[in-house]
């Protein structure tokens, strides 16, 4: 396979995309080098990280693989300075020798990476996986300065829904309609409430699903707690405290930071939970073993794996054909050879090629049980008799 591309978009549709394309790319004589960065660390932070990790890397490499190695990472080098923009936070590349058939794509992110450079047979894709729950799409009411506005956050990039001015907003609508709803007037009078509680209900009603995240100053947070109609309440996952004297675009920012940072506490309390209550723990498989077993008898529902970690030496046995002197026909003779295999990259590439949802976590039960594990489907699911496809005929004898 011989590629070499840049992708600009960082959409959650081109995240898919380039996750389901190197999950799919089959190992070749050249390993890949697959390489995160954090860009706003610097250029410079980024240069003495890349150089450090590759001289420890190419320490344990012979003559042939340091070939592979050199020519992957100067491609790497090549790329950075083709993603250089003022959005884009982080960069993912990947890159292989011609040897292997020559690869090279970066993927921009509107969220940091932690740097990282793995040189493997196959891609490493956790942190892209981890990225795109964070990328999730999600609506964000954020009660500002000048009013209240409504977006819809997706891709780290963000879209206003709808706004309403500071002197629209009726702060005492919800108090004076508690009061009144004691009478059925009361109801009716409520579900038409404020012009800016209207607005904002109507709107999210056209963006269908409700993850809402409640944002701004402590005082403002609190006041617009008691102002959200309660259906809108009971959707709100999450709250972010923001400082009034920070500009739009910092602000911004700092939302989506804690709003990713939020998103991936929830993955590692889930994985936790899952690992720990009693009443799940009897559905969760824990280390490479178990849970490639779930995964061959197709029983694995949600892979949660680490971030990080450790290959260990496999042996194969694989067949080569000899040929004698004078003969005209080979011999078949078995020759061991032994290769590093990555539990975290292995399973998660599977994963991605079976459609199994999986969940890139950092949980210290998660850890302590290997570093990989899995949630299996209901037992119900599993042990149902699949129905006969011909019709059968029960004989019963007295």
């Amino acid at each position: 396979m011989s590629r070499s591309e840049t992708v600009t978009s960082v959409s959650c549709d081109s995240l898919d995309k380039n996750i389901e394309l190197l999950s799919s790319i089959d190992p070749a004589d050249a390993p890949f080098l697959s390489c995160y960065l954090d860009l706003e660390a610097g250029a410079e932070s980024c240069h003495t990280f890349l150089t450090s990790e590759a001289e420890s890397i190419r320490a344990g490499l012979g003559d042939m693989q340091r070939l592979d190695f050199d020519e992957a990472f100067e491609k790497i080098e090549e790329t950075i300075h083709s993603v250089s923009n003022d959005e884009i936070r982080g960069v993912a590349i990947f890159t292989r020798s011609i040897m292997g058939g020559r690869f090279v794509r970066a993927i921009p992110s509107m969220l940091p990476f932690r740097n990282q450079l793995t040189f493997y047979r196959v891609p490493d894709i956790r942190p892209l996986l981890s990225l795109r729950d964070a990328y999730g799409e999600r609506f964000l009411l954020w009660a500002a300065a000048d009013g209240v506005e409504l977006l819809r956050v997706e891709g780290g990039r963000t879209q206003t829904l709808a706004w309403v001015a500071e002197k629209r907003v009726d702060w005492h609508a919800s108090e004076q309609q508690n009061l009144l709803a004691k009478n059925r007037v009361a109801r009716k009078k409520q579900s038409t409430g404020g012009f800016a509680r209207q607005t904002i209900s109507r709107a999210l009603r056209s963006a269908g699903r409700l993850r809402l995240v409640l944002a701004g100053d402590s005082n403002r947070l609190e006041r617009l707690r008691h102002w959200l109609p309660r259906h809108l309440l009971a959707a709100v996952s999450q709250t972010v405290t923001v400082s009034p004297f920070l500009d739009r675009n910092r602000a911004l920012r700092q939302i989506i930071d804690h709003t990713a940072a939020g998103c991936r506490a929830a993955v590692d309390a889930f994985v936790e939970s899952c690992l720990q209550v009693p009443s799940i723990r009897h559905r969760c498989v824990t280390g490479p073993g178990s849970t490639f077993s779930a995964m061959e008898s197709q029983a694995l529902d949600t892979l949660v794996i680490t971030g990080n970690s450790t290959p260990f030496l496999v042996t194969t046995a694989h067949a080569v054909a000899l040929k004698t002197v004078g003969a005209e026909t080979g011999q078949s003779s078995g020759v061991t050879q032994t290769q590093y295999w990555d539990p975290g990259i292995e399973l998660t590439r599977l994963a991605c090629q079976q459609g199994i949802r999986t969940l890139v976590s950092n949980a210290r039960e998660l850890f302590r049980q290997g570093g990989v594990g899995g949630l299996i489907r209901d037992t119900a699911d599993v042990a149902v008799m699949p129905r006969p496809q011909r019709p059968t005929v029960t004989e019963m004898a007295a």
